[in-house]
């Protein structure tokens, strides 16, 4: 089994809004406010993907430059099921027959979604759980149980922790938002460590095929993912590669990479992970700047590889590295790079 993470940053379509709700033969839900419109029917041409260019650079991530075609593929920062199942048709030649999202609350509507060529045996969200009053996954902590063979499940929990970007109009009230993401995350990560001893009681937990993989927005270390990533009983997978290799996360403003992307491995999985069967996709991460030199290249030529957000130790790592080629300081695949993983299942 191959399986692929991937946060595809903002994977919209754009629809061609109709003036009446689809079916209405009467015209009674006319619209009469030009801002205003219904979702059209549902087939060709009635949306478009946003941005083909980046959803090209995103689809040869996942295929590691077309060498390779995922069994299953978990994604992270998707509108909705039409805008995965266009990526899918236009850019992926229609490879996968399953194909799951399911709405969330998050404001700016990016949700967390998968790709399979396996059939789902059941499929639970997590959107509506509560924590003193409050949803603790604004963009869902999807459960997917999927029959990879007869008489084998592998169970995924697919998440996007709450980001740490703060918008506020100063630093007391950005320090504010900071302080309620990183409460929000790491209960985020609690309730997770909750939901896997819940689903896989006992000697279940050390025998069942299972996994916690996504964007989680900060890195093993962060004391906000510590019982997830540290204390669980859980594998992390990148883990096993060395700390300058293990980066996922190219944050171009502070020149600096790091692991924001988790693949957490249940007991039973880690023992079927194959040897050197951990590949990061980095082709697709942009960079800050065409070079002006004669000697040509692209800037910078060095970046930071931070442990934990502000690491006064973090190593240079050389930034140069092969692109795709279309892939520029403007056109990429997303933020962060697809990870990969091979399983003897």
């Amino acid at each position: 089994m191959l399986l692929c993470n991937f946060n595809v940053n903002n994977l919209f379509v754009r629809y061609k809004f109709g003036k009446t709700f689809p079916g209405d033969q009467g015209g009674k839900s006319r619209v009469t406010n030009p801002n205003m419109g219904y979702l059209p029917l549902y087939q060709k041409g009635a949306f478009e993907v946003f941005n083909a260019e980046q959803r090209k650079l995103a689809a040869l991530a996942i295929t590691q430059g077309n060498t390779v075609l995922p069994d299953v593929v978990c994604i992270q920062e998707v509108e909705s099921l039409i805008a995965l199942r266009e990526f899918n048709e236009r850019f992926l030649a229609a490879a996968y027959p399953y194909a799951v999202v399911l709405d969330s609350r998050d404001l700016r509507q990016i949700d967390v979604g998968f790709l399979s060529k396996y059939p789902l045996d059941s499929v639970t969200t997590h959107v509506d759980d509560t924590a003193a009053g409050k949803y603790i996954f604004s963009r869902d902590c999807l459960e997917v149980r999927l029959r990879v063979k007869k008489g084998l499940f592998v169970t995924l929990f697919i998440n996007h922790f709450k980001s740490k970007l703060a918008l506020g109009a100063n630093e007391e009230a950005r320090s504010r938002e900071r302080a309620a993401a990183n409460e929000k995350r790491q209960r985020q990560a609690d309730t997770v460590v909750k939901l896997l001893k819940a689903r896989f009681p006992g000697a279940a937990f050390t025998s069942d095929y299972f996994a916690v993989l996504g964007d989680l927005n900060d890195t093993p270390l962060a004391p906000q993912l510590s019982r997830l990533c540290l204390k669980s009983g859980l594998m992390d997978a990148l883990a096993m590669l060395p700390p300058e290799e293990r980066w996922t996360h190219y944050w171009k403003a502070k020149n600096s990479v790091s692991q924001l992307d988790h693949v957490l491995l249940s007991p039973a999985l880690a023992g079927k992970l194959k040897l050197k069967g951990i590949t990061i996709e980095r082709r697709g991460i942009g960079f800050r700047a065409e070079s002006k030199k004669v000697d040509g290249g692209y800037l910078p030529k060095q970046v930071r590889v931070e442990a934990i957000e502000g690491d006064p130790d973090a190593l240079p790592i050389d930034f140069q590295f092969e692109r795709f080629k279309d892939v520029s300081s403007r056109n990429v695949a997303s933020d962060h790079c697809a990870i990969f993983l091979k399983f003897a299942i």
